[in-house]
């Protein structure tokens, strides 16, 4: 039991870092981004340092225009906040029903990435799946070391 059944991919992800938010800031972006009809994924905020808080979220980039409006709005309502935008990811997500009772998939992936050399952008998880943003250039060797390293 290695915990993971299926690896796949997504191409052509951006994603939006916001740093040293104020508390309620990443529902204030998500509603900007929603009322703009962007869909959004990989949501991650960092635990809170004082009074402020980062957090990153992806999107495809098929919405650049569409982020780039929404992202104006929200710094004019919240204060001028910073926002960074960066292109050029792949998504790679891992899932399988064992991972609820399976121990160490993440690591298992995340150390086979490194022994590959591949940065890990961002990751997020939940109990059937882990999504992994990393650099486009490396989705095909990821995609493989990863279908190796669980025996897929």
């Amino acid at each position: 039991m290695n915990g993971v059944t299926k690896i796949s991919s997504e191409a052509d992800v951006m994603m939006i870092t916001v740093t040293d938010a104020k508390s309620g800031a990443l529902s204030s972006a998500l509603c900007f981004f929603a009322n703009a009809n962007i869909v959004v994924d990989m949501i991650s905020q960092s635990a809170p340092r004082g009074t402020t808080l980062d957090f990153s979220f992806t999107t495809k980039q098929k919405y650049l225009g569409d982020a780039m409006k929404a992202i104006a709005e929200y710094k004019a309502a919240n204060g001028g906040a910073q926002a960074m935008v960066s292109s050029g990811y792949s998504k790679i997500n891992l899932f399988g029903e064992e991972m609820v009772t399976s121990c160490g998939v993440a690591a298992k992936a995340l150390a086979a990435l490194d022994k590959a050399g591949i940065d890990v952008a961002l990751i997020t998880t939940s109990d059937l799946d882990i999504s992994i943003l990393l650099r486009a250039e490396n989705e095909d060797t990821a995609v493989e070391v990863l279908n190796k390293e669980f025996q897929i």
